[in-house]
């Protein structure tokens, strides 16, 4: 796979494929997930991209309302008196 962008970011197996966290799409860091030929040894094809691009968008959909609810909330503003 073309993965040379990620060499020294994102963690490859020794053919270069993308590492990902079985059975989700996070990568070693955090925030990005893995799709399509980038992770996919088997069957490569655009079905199959289509099938884990899907997880992935479903993974950082998770990931970022679990980043919503972790916020703090905004501290209340007491009025100048």
């Amino acid at each position: 796979p073309r993965t040379e962008l990620f060499k020294g970011q994102l963690e490859l197996d020794d053919e270069g494929y993308l590492k990902v966290e079985a059975p989700s799409t996070r990568t070693n860091l955090t925030g990005v997930f893995g799709a399509g030929d980038v992770v996919d040894h088997t069957y490569r094809q655009a079905i199959t991209a289509a099938g884990t691009g899907c997880s992935a968008a479903l993974d950082a959909e998770r990931f970022l309302a679990a980043l919503a609810d972790a916020e703090p909330a905004e501290p209340e503003k007491t009025p100048a008196v």
